[in-house]
């Protein structure tokens, strides 16, 4: 779980944004982990004067990505754990769940008309095209009939009114008969009473 090696050893690191590590790498040395005000924690860091080769690069803790053994051991794989306590934590926990599908913008176009070779053609709709990507599990998902989402169980709305207060609706000259057909029909929310009562009597 060590971060590198960029810079002059690696400009072309994902991780490189005008010269520097985006992550803030190498990081402070701190004998103790305490907030600094961006909502992620300046951890433990000891400068305790050993190192590391890795990749031929000596490295220290100020390299050390923040991490859970228990969790690196448990699956195999590095993983990253930080503490936030910022309202930043928020967007970051649902921003994958209102991204959508995934999306692929293609193009496909002719680069020179056949009259005028001297004519880029270009499509101003087809510019802004916006196209789904189905990939190949879900095209085969799909091509089979299979499932693609159940629901257990039929979710509605219920009217809310106080008793015998429900609306009633009926034209002009027949509100003795529209008054005589609910009183022997249920609303959503007397059919939802009705049913409760029901059950509470077979149990």
């Amino acid at each position: 779980m060590v971060h590198g090696p960029f810079g002059k050893l690696n400009p072309n690191s994902p991780c490189m944004k005008d010269g520097k590590c985006s992550k803030g790498f190498p990081k402070e040395f701190s004998p103790a982990t305490k907030e600094n005000g961006s909502g992620y924690p300046i951890y433990r860091r000891r400068d305790t004067g050993s190192t590391v080769i890795i990749n031929e690069v000596p490295v220290n803790n100020q390299w050390v990505v923040p991490y859970n053994s228990w969790l690196s051991c448990k699956f195999s794989a590095q993983i990253n754990v930080e503490v936030c306590t910022s309202v930043k934590s928020v967007k970051y926990l649902f921003k994958y769940v209102y991204k959508g599908y995934d999306c692929a913008n293609v193009k496909i176009t002719q680069r020179f008309q056949s009259a005028d070779a001297g004519t880029l053609v270009w499509d101003e709709v087809d510019t802004f095209l916006n196209a789904r990507y189905v990939s190949a599990p879900e095209a085969v998902w799909r091509l089979n009939e299979n499932k693609m989402h159940k629901q257990s169980h039929n979710i509605e709305r219920l009217a809310v009114h106080l008793e015998d207060m429900q609306n009633v609706v009926f034209e002009e000259g027949n509100e003795v008969s529209a008054a005589a057909r609910a009183a022997m029909s249920n609303s959503t929310l007397t059919a939802y009473f009705a049913l409760n009562r029901k059950a509470m009597q077979l149990s």
